[in-house]
């Protein structure tokens, strides 16, 4: 596995790996309070025949950050990460709280988006009960955050999000490395989440894989990007981190849908 190496880029200094060999390069944005390390088990696998480019967002894992990101800001790290590569056009992968980052790149930097994958994210549109009702369950655990019981709270929420069949050494690595986020990093990043994705994913032409592990609504994925051509798959057996529970299931996924486009 390469080596991870820093580019400052306005006022943060974001960790990062660029690895493998072809003319495809694929972006990997990590999900809330995680890292990049969360992707190795994809890097091992397409660094093989593609580029992969992997990054610990501003203010996460290895790469500090004054002031916090924004899902635009992230977007722009990412533009910024491609330069310092000399890649053009990536096809962009987002995680869970990755997913805002990876549409606001689609969206701000449409020409050098290839196309897009969505690993059990959300597209979040503020009209509608579903969303507030997540909304009202940020508010929730915005207000638990600042309780003097916060890591523990904050550790037993993160360890929710896996399956029972996820190895425990993977739970308790992500779990450890979720707590040592600074407080306000992971309470900015949370109410990014907030925001209205749904008029971003509007004006999504690129495609589009979108991954969950549970049953998804198709018919609200369908509406969410009615101008990209749109391909849907369920894991089995995984929880909320599909990358580290059932890579197989996903590498297999990106694969099949990478074959679906045209010669980069």
């Amino acid at each position: 596995m390469s080596a991870a190496t820093h580019l400052d880029v306005d006022g943060a200094s974001l960790r990062y790996v660029c690895a493998g060999e072809g003319s495809r390069t694929l972006s990997f944005a990590h999900g809330w309070c995680s890292r990049l390390e969360h992707w190795d088990a994809q890097a091992a696998h397409f660094e093989r025949s593609h580029r992969v480019l992997r990054w610990d967002r501003r203010g996460m894992g290895a790469s500090p950050a004054a002031p916090a990101g924004s899902a635009a800001r992230h977007g722009a790290d990412l533009a910024a990460l491609l330069d310092a590569c000399g890649v053009e056009r990536t096809v962009v992968v987002g995680h869970a709280g990755g997913g805002p980052s990876a549409l606001a790149f689609a969206a701000n930097h449409a020409a050098r988006t290839e196309a897009l994958i969505l690993v059990d994210t959300a597209v979040n549109q503020p009209s509608d009960p579903r969303s507030q009702r997540f909304s009202d369950a940020v508010a929730v655990t915005v207000e638990r955050l600042q309780a003097a019981d916060a890591m523990t709270y904050f550790g037993e929420l993160y360890r929710s999000y896996f399956g029972p069949r996820a190895d425990p050494a993977v739970v308790a690595a992500a779990v450890a490395g979720a707590q040592a986020v600074p407080i306000e990093v992971t309470v900015s990043e949370l109410l990014h989440m907030r925001q209205d994705t749904a008029a971003v994913a509007a004006e999504v032409t690129c495609p589009v894989l979108w991954v969950s592990a549970i049953a998804a609504d198709t018919k609200m994925v369908r509406a969410a990007f009615p101008a990209a051509p749109l391909m849907i798959g369920h894991v089995v057996g995984s929880g909320h981190f599909v990358q580290l529970e059932v890579p197989e299931q996903l590498n297999a996924m990106i694969d099949a849908f990478i074959d679906t486009l045209p010669s980069p």
